[in-house]
């Protein structure tokens, strides 16, 4: 028998099953390629006397494995930014049987190398019949050019736009089977797809990944009323757009622009297909928003204006490479942004395309808040909005594993008396928006309350100076090939090197590798001097905590575990690692940075106090004991934290946060 994707099938005691043939086709690779499977163990044959059958279940979870990356023997070679690996976003799925139906979609376009956009057409066709809007179509209509019959002029002017710009595609007719398949009901199923048959690195290289349902809903709940004039500034294939229209009644309010073709074509079929009663060109268009804006005439002649806009909402590529030439022009027309990160050119766009009193709302990785590079658009929010909310939604993108938060600007000249709302999981407060114009580097520090804030004042209120250009700092070595320069035994000529998993508070574990030390052959190696330091302090580089080891036998280290230099006259090396690692200092380094990167801009903000010393020698005589015996490190915490006169209170609050 044949299956839905013209496989052969044989239906055996335990189900259906292909041949090496149809196994090969359905997973989209040779059969040479799934013989050498089965020799290495990937796959599974029906038992020795069936050589080169398989159960299709079996071949299904492989097929399903390789969509969603976790065939790790594909994955050895992959470059994210360049791998053609797809996957299936777990946020679209809304049921088991839509998401099985979705998977042989997929399956079928790869096993059978149709054209993306054409294979998105196809599926229109099928979408657009079912909501009938459509009259029948058979796959014959399209390879003999026919006529087609629509029951609404603009979709009918959309799709033989789309029709038109496919005719050298050869069209099979085995290609039915997109025109005739059962499509589950899906508010966005077309971007479902599409987003599902991109290649993961085409969406990393272009800072897309689209934004889950219940994300959007929420943001539109909060702003969007039935006569809202709303925009999508990166709109793909209309997430945002389509929640817009559950609530606004005018489709001619709803704006969308994207540098995407297909995904522009796939939003404005949404929305027609949303208004599909209603006579109207959609004002979605597929233009770069950052250059082709301007607050004036964009679309059509009936509604030249694009600016003043009640809610702009949006998830706007992130960490996009600029070609040399747009670079230039975006320096010229954002000449505040500095850091050339793409949403913050967004944002600064989005804030001058509101109305007085309209809110934008974006969903940003969660560095925008912190990152030193990040400062300019900080201040572009801090002096030309009042922040309404900032919520916190950790990881929400799969295979996308940086923190994200959702950040709602009002614009407003009044920035007298401005709450911010902060919701971090059942947790919410609120903080005074003037705080964070007076940190350094505007720093949105959202992980720290009012409490949070008033234990750490106490330590920046005492005089103090900082390692900002008071130290030397240097970066582990570099080798190029660790398997070819780090040694796991000791040999001659050899001496220990200490990686980030080897620094303890105060001390070095004991060594675990060794290096030759020859500087000229390694890929990047800092000073030699700066490793061979009379004293330095060792602090491990990937943590979410400060963790600082005090070295004075001259050590190397690779660059998991970097190097800082302190040079402040008659301030003692030993007291700045009692800090560093103390209770109180965790506790701040997470408030303020909430960073799993010891970055040496954080370390150079932390306050180095100007004790007597009485105290510093109190300090270095408790560091000694702790490095020649591990203990006593509770007295020093006690020591630290008395200095800084914390209540009972404090330390006990500053304790249960970080342990």
């Amino acid at each position: 028998m044949i299956d839905d994707f013209g496989h052969s099938l044989m239906i055996g005691d335990n189900g259906a099953v292909l041949n090496i043939e149809s196994a090969a086709a359905f997973l989209g690779i040779s059969t040479a390629t799934v013989r050498n499977w089965v020799k290495c163990g990937y796959l599974q044959t029906l038992d020795k006397s069936t050589r080169y059958f398989f159960h299709k279940e079996n071949i299904e979870i492989i097929k399903s494995k390789i969509v969603n990356g976790d065939f790790k023997k594909l994955d050895k070679r992959a470059n994210k930014a360049k791998t053609c690996r797809t996957f299936i976003p777990d946020e679209y799925a809304q049921d088991k049987i839509g998401f099985e139906r979705l998977n042989d979609i997929v399956y079928f376009i790869q096993a059978n190398h149709i054209d993306l956009s054409f294979a998105l057409l196809l599926i229109t066709l099928n979408l657009l019949k079912r909501e009938g809007i459509l009259l029948d179509v058979k796959i014959d209509d399209l390879i003999e050019n026919k006529g087609l019959l629509f029951t609404n002029r603009q979709i009918k002017k959309e799709v033989l736009s789309w029709i038109s710009e496919t005719k050298k595609i050869k069209i099979k007719k085995d290609f039915s089977f997109l025109l005739d398949c059962d499509i589950p009901r899906h508010r966005d199923i077309l971007g479902f797809l599409y987003q599902s048959l991109l290649a993961e690195g085409q969406k990393s290289q272009n800072g897309s990944y689209y934004t889950p349902f219940d994300i959007v809903n929420r943001v539109v709940a909060d702003y969007v009323r039935q006569d809202s004039k709303a925009l999508d500034p990166c709109c793909g294939t209309g997430q945002f757009l389509l929640a817009f229209s559950d609530i606004i009644k005018d489709p001619l309010s709803i704006y969308g622009i994207d540098f995407d073709e297909i995904a522009v074509k796939i939003a404005r079929i949404n929305i027609l297909i949303k208004f599909k009663d209603k006579d109207f060109t959609p004002n979605i268009i597929c233009k770069n928003t950052l250059f082709d804006v301007s607050n004036y005439s964009l679309f059509d002649s009936n509604n030249p204006i694009i600016k003043d806009f009640d809610i702009i909402a949006t998830n706007p590529p992130w960490g996009v490479h600029f070609l040399k030439g747009d670079i230039n022009k975006l320096k010229k027309l954002y000449p505040i942004i500095t850091s050339l990160e793409s949403f913050s050119y967004f944002l600064q766009k989005s804030i001058s395309l509101l109305r007085n009193g309209g809110v934008v709302s974006f969903i940003l990785p969660e560095s925008i808040l912190n990152v030193k590079m990040h400062k300019d658009i900080r201040e572009v929010i801090l002096k030309n909005t009042r922040i309404e909310k900032i919520i916190y939604l950790n990881r929400i993108f799969k295979n996308v594993f940086t923190p994200v938060i959702r950040l709602d600007l009002r614009k407003d000249d009044n920035l007298d008396n401005v709450a911010i709302e902060v919701f971090k999981g059942d947790e919410s407060f609120h903080i005074d928006q003037s705080r964070w114009l007076k940190n350094v580097d505007f720093i949105f520090d959202i992980h720290m309350n009012d409490f949070d804030a008033e234990i750490i004042n106490k330590a920046y209120r005492i005089k103090h100076v900082t390692l900002e250009n008071n130290a030397n700092w240097a970066l582990g070595i570099v080798t190029g090939n660790n398997k070819e320069f780090i040694l796991s035994e000791k040999s001659e000529g050899t001496e220990p090197i200490y990686k980030g998993k080897d620094v303890r508070k105060f001390i070095l574990e004991k060594p675990s590798n060794y290096i030759k030390f020859s500087p000229q052959k390694f890929q990047q190696v800092a000073p030699v001097e700066r490793y061979r330091a009379k004293e330095k302090l060792i602090y491990k580089f990937i943590s979410k905590n400060l963790v600082f080891a005090y070295d004075d036998r001259q050590r190397l280290t690779l660059n998991s575990a970097n190097i800082v230099i302190p040079n402040i006259p008659d301030y003692p090396i030993k007291v700045i690692a009692a800090l560093f690692n103390s209770s109180l200092y965790q506790f701040i380094f997470q408030k303020k940075f909430s960073s799993i990167k010891v970055l040496r801009n954080h370390i150079e903000q932390m306050p180095l106090p100007l004790w007597d010393d009485e105290v510093f020698n109190t300090i270095i005589r408790l560091v000694d004991d702790i490095i020649s015996t591990r203990c006593n490190f509770t007295e020093l915490d006690d020591y630290i934290m008395d200095q800084f006169s914390l209540s009972s209170k404090e330390k006990t609050d500053i304790r249960t946060f970080i342990s």
